[in-house]
């Protein structure tokens, strides 16, 4: 017989908290990064300080989605806590 799942309380609260939280998150990141990139670089052109920056905030959002989706997909695998099994050693 196959078991019953049960979904966790709040959970798809939850997700939509830690989409929201690691959207901004990637996009701090994101800009960060290329900004440190470009002092690096030493580039002092507006437009162009801008522009490698909104390519690195799209390409940051992706990974930030990834992770978050990963933890919960990981999180939802995991058996809840309950009685053990009758039939163990």
């Amino acid at each position: 017989m196959r078991e019953r799942r049960q979904k966790r309380p709040g959970s798809r609260l939850l997700l939509g908290i830690a989409l929201f939280a690691g959207a901004l998150a990637s996009m701090y990141a994101g800009a960060r990064l290329a900004d440190l990139l470009l002092e690096l670089l030493r580039v002092g052109s507006t437009p162009v300080r801008m522009g490698v920056k909104v390519l690195a905030v799209v390409a940051a959002l992706p990974v930030g989605f990834y992770l978050v989706e990963r933890f919960f997909l990981e999180r939802s695998s995991r058996k809840p806590p309950g009685p053990p099994d009758a039939d163990g050693p």
